[in-house]
């Protein structure tokens, strides 16, 4: 999500909070609620569409990387022994078929790698039978013939990853689009119902509703959630931010600061840029013990929150 998406997440969230917290007020009241409950149904759809857009190509091109690595080996000592059982039974033929260079396999292009890998399979499985003494077991061409595999069924995985991404950010731009729509157009309106009736719940919605800019992007907070105990990643998890009133936030002494929520994605990350400052962080996730953490965010550097959940 682009800066601006994220401040509008942010504000979704808090006014989300909000509606929740005065639930039994709106909730007998038809108009309001069916705005509500199309406006909200937006959220999850952004928060998945969030996730999406977040996959870690590094990963991908990463275990790309590693298949190609682990296949080139395999060949490579298969391709050594299959030179070695040519020059003793002064096979010319074959000798000539099997003369690649480590370096030059490492640099070929993608189709090249393959091909030749492939060829040096097919020069094992004909010789298998002499292959024994040379140590070259017919597991070890198996092996190859799996890595060949594993490495050509990785290759669309960064395209698809890249298309993953593309599609998500299309989904986001149109899903922000029709909730502000709903927002705005409805919500907004609809909070009218509840000026003189209920003036505390119209008067935290207002201030719900403003959009707070959580800062130029310079200052990075990268957050990771994971089970404690277990280590695996929690999705879900809510981060509640709240500047602390210090000099560097430049708050006014009688007004409370706005809070910034996030929520981690489908790995237990998030990522934020924030103002620098002291902040209150509450971390909360329904069936887990919710923890309150100090973080201080300094002005041009990334600050990691790491974090661990016990069950209730």
């Amino acid at each position: 999500m682009n800066a601006n998406q994220e401040n509008k997440l942010n504000m979704y969230y808090v006014v989300k909070n909000t509606c929740e917290k005065y639930q039994a007020t709106w909730s007998t009241n038809a108009v309001f609620a069916a705005s509500y409950n199309l406006w909200v149904a937006k959220i999850p759809l952004i928060e998945q569409n969030r996730d999406a857009q977040i996959t870690e190509m590094t990963g991908v091109t990463t275990d790309t990387a590693t298949k190609r690595q682990t296949m080139i080996e395999k060949a490579l000592f298969i391709e050594n022994r299959l030179q070695s059982l040519a020059t003793v039974s002064g096979n010319a033929e074959l000798l000539e078929s099997v003369q690649y260079s480590a370096s030059g396999l490492k640099k070929a292009r993608i189709a090249d790698a393959i091909g030749v890998c492939n060829v040096i399979l097919s020069k094992a499985s004909a010789n298998a039978a002499n292959l024994g003494i040379y140590g070259v077991t017919t597991a070890m061409v198996t092996d190859l013939q799996a890595a060949i595999a594993a490495y050509s069924g990785s290759l669309a995985k960064p395209k698809s990853a890249i298309s993953q991404i593309k599609t998500a950010t299309e989904n986001l731009a149109a899903l922000f689009k029709e909730s502000y729509i709903l927002l705005t157009k409805r919500l907004d309106l609809d909070i009218e119902l509840f000026k003189t009736l209920k003036p505390d719940f119209y008067s935290q919605y207002k201030t719900a509703r403003i959009i707070v800019d959580a800062g130029s992007g310079t200052n990075y907070v990268l957050g990771s959630v994971i089970v404690s105990g277990s280590g695996a990643p929690l999705k879900g998890v809510t981060f509640t931010f709240v500047a602390e009133n210090n000099g560097l936030m430049k708050a006014a002494s009688n007004e409370m600061p706005k809070p910034l929520v996030k929520k981690s994605a489908a790995k237990g990350k998030f990522r934020t840029s924030l103002t620098e400052g002291i902040y209150t962080v509450t971390v909360a996730k329904i069936g887990f013990k919710e923890q309150v953490i100090a973080v201080t965010v300094a002005k041009g550097e990334t600050t990691r929150l790491n974090v661990e959940l016990e069950k209730n």
